[in-house]
């Protein structure tokens, strides 16, 4: 059965109650489609529209008896399917789910591949009630961009005031957010030449909040501009305190597509560097392939600037956006960073090890470095270095840590 047009909410609630008073439980999943509007504009409004039928249609296909799917928005499901007996389970729903992207769309005769993240709260297990069990399965689906597979089983119950943009204004403005640094190694030296930098929300009485849940919420809220001015600031003075304690290593900032579309941000960078004294090489931008293609024009004119002024460019998470490969042309990339979904297990599955293989290749022919993101054991990292990779980070080379705690021991380790 698929309603269309309905509060996810209100189909929930006589479904919660029902599985509560039978001792069953039931799993929420949460479908969000990504890169819409961007292939709204390259391939034209009957294109998305064709392509969001057959969506519907091929997750209608998988729904047993008792199931329900909900049009939350465009490119936006809900799933609710009864008799789920735990987490794994869950998970196993939602590979189901991810599996039914794996094959192109025919939209309006074009071959086009969607990218879905899925999110899973399960009743009883992370609560009773209706909207919340909604909000956490939203919350894992926010949460499941940030993971190899794009699957998140909800980890822990929200609160029901939840994060919103006033909480992280306050943190903003009153220091709740600090920078961690985590590695990044020269695989043929084995050495760490640097870091990127991530940010973390410590709150008060929330305690630690995700990335994937409070950068959307800069995103969707017009915060985005306060947070990228933190999160440049917050960088360059990392850089800049490194110098003074006698460490010379370069430090990465990923900005997302929403804050890269921000008006004047090639003047904010720039000016950052001057208020810090920080040396234009010293910086590291990474964009995402949804920045890239967001608008290409105005892109490639912000790059070519600061890549003029010395501040090197990464494309981040190549290969799991629908950018084509003749764009990279219009960039002034020096670096080129291989998601970790192709990393990640890349021993086990020749085809990931392949693509990893001719995408480290293909960045060198382009006269690009390559970082390997998601290098997890000390086997894929032998084999990157077979493979003439020049770079990688992952927690086989170091977790991410407070900047002040990674460089104290960075100055009390030297790399070898």
């Amino acid at each position: 059965m698929i309603t269309r047009n309905t509060a996810m909410a209100d189909v929930l609630a006589p479904k919660v109650a029902s599985a509560l008073a039978e001792g069953q439980s039931l799993g929420i999943v949460c479908i969000g489609m990504q890169g819409l509007r961007r292939l709204r504009i390259h391939a034209g409004y009957a294109a998305v529209d064709e392509l969001l039928r057959q969506s519907a249609e091929r997750l209608r296909a998988i729904l047993r008896p008792g199931d329900e799917m909900i049009e939350l928005g465009s490119g936006d499901y809900g799933l609710v399917l009864a008799g789920l007996k735990d987490s794994q389970h869950a998970l196993l729903a939602a590979a189901r789910v991810q599996r039914q992207f794996e094959q192109p769309f025919d939209a309006a005769g074009q071959p086009v591949l969607a990218m879905v993240s899925v999110g899973v709260a399960m009743c009883p297990e992370h609560g009773d009630e209706p909207e919340l069990l909604c909000r956490q399965a939203e919350q894992a689906m926010l949460q499941a961009r940030y993971e190899p597979d794009r699957m998140l089983v909800c980890k822990s119950r929200i609160t029901p005031t939840g994060v919103d943009p006033a909480d992280l204004l306050v943190a903003i403005n009153e220091g709740q957010l600090s920078m961690w640094l985590q590695p990044i190694l020269d695989v043929r030296r084995r050495r760490v030449v640097g870091a990127e930098a991530l940010a973390r929300w410590e709150h008060p009485t929330k305690g630690f909040i995700s990335p994937g849940v409070f950068i959307p919420v800069a995103e969707g809220s017009g915060m985005i501009s306060h947070f990228t001015r933190w999160s440049v600031n917050a960088c360059l003075q990392q850089v800049s305190e490194a110098r003074k304690q006698g460490l010379d290593f370069p430090i990465a900032l990923n900005l997302s597509a929403t804050a890269f579309a921000e008006r004047g941000l090639v003047e904010q960078l720039l000016g950052g560097l001057t208020l810090w004294d920080v040396a234009p090489r010293d910086l590291v931008l990474e964009v995402t392939e949804t920045a890239i293609v967001a608008d290409v024009r105005r892109g490639a004119n912000q790059l070519r600037q600061l890549n003029a002024a010395g501040v090197r460019v990464s494309i981040d998470d190549f290969g799991v956006g629908n950018a084509s490969v003749s764009y990279l042309k219009e960039f002034p990339a020096t670096e080129m960073k291989i998601d970790q979904s192709f990393v990640t297990g890349m021993l086990g599955d020749l085809r990931s090890l392949q693509i990893v293989k001719a995408m480290i290749g293909f960045a060198h022919q382009m006269g690009m470095r390559v970082v390997a993101e998601g290098v997890e054991d000390a086997a894929t990292l032998e084999a990157l270095g077979d493979l003439n990779c020049n770079l990688a980070q992952g927690w086989a080379i170091g977790k991410p840590k407070p900047a002040a705690e990674y460089m104290a021991e960075l100055k009390a380790e030297p790399p070898r």
